[in-house]
């Protein structure tokens, strides 16, 4: 009877510990945080998909920063980091530096009172609340494969750029298709870089379906 009373009463501290833990905070900074991590993601996304120069075959399309569309040519005979800068008059490197900070910037931006009960919008998917730990597992190979791009840039190694943009690309579509909602114009407005659905990319999915480690190697 004791253990019942104790366990009753821990639940109660618990229920009363979490709505103090709400009231602290106000639905306007609810949504902010959810307007932030959407934001800091729509800035990810926009540099995966101009990443994604670095692995494009000849005859794929690019878009450069000011919107307009090239086509890879087929004598093509610049380096891909060359043919990045000409693109998009940047170094691929700060974009993938850029990514890494946007992803440890908003790691801990999916706390509980921010899901579709607590706020007026978000792209969130419910299970981010109901399987935390698969999220978190998700979100930490999004992070390991950043550091893997920048360590590979470092390195100046070219095919270990292309793979490690390819598993970036891929641990953010395989985390997006389980936890974010799907819309017509989510892929629209995002492109490619939502999904992580680059053609250069399907030879390393093998390699994550044998071993989900994989992208984090």
């Amino acid at each position: 009877m004791r253990s019942i009373i104790n366990i009753t009463i821990t639940i109660f501290l618990y229920i009363i510990t979490i709505n103090l833990c709400y009231a602290d905070t106000t639905n306007e900074e609810k949504q902010t945080m959810v307007d932030v991590r959407q934001q800091a993601m729509q800035a990810m996304w926009s540099r995966l998909d101009r990443l994604s120069t670095l692995i494009a075959a000849p005859g794929e399309t690019v878009t450069s920063s000011d919107g307009s569309t090239i086509v890879i040519g087929n004598k093509n005979k610049t380096e891909p980091l060359e043919t990045y800068a000409l693109i998009h008059a940047k170094e691929a490197k700060q974009d993938a530096l850029e990514v890494a900070k946007l992803l440890l910037q908003v790691e801990e931006f999916w706390p509980l009172h921010t899901n579709a009960s607590h706020v007026k919008s978000t792209d969130a998917e419910r299970l981010v609340w109901i399987i935390p730990e698969a999220f978190h597992r998700y979100y930490t190979d999004a992070v390991a494969a950043s550091n893997n791009l920048n360590n590979s840039f470092d390195l100046n190694d070219a095919s270990k750029i292309k793979r490690s943009v390819c598993m970036l690309a891929l641990s953010c579509g395989r985390c997006h298709s389980a936890f974010r909602k799907v819309r017509f114009d989510n892929l629209k407005k995002e492109g490619r870089g939502w999904t992580g659905s680059y053609s250069a990319c399907w030879q390393y999915r093998n390699e994550i379906i044998l071993n989900s480690s994989a992208i984090r190697e």
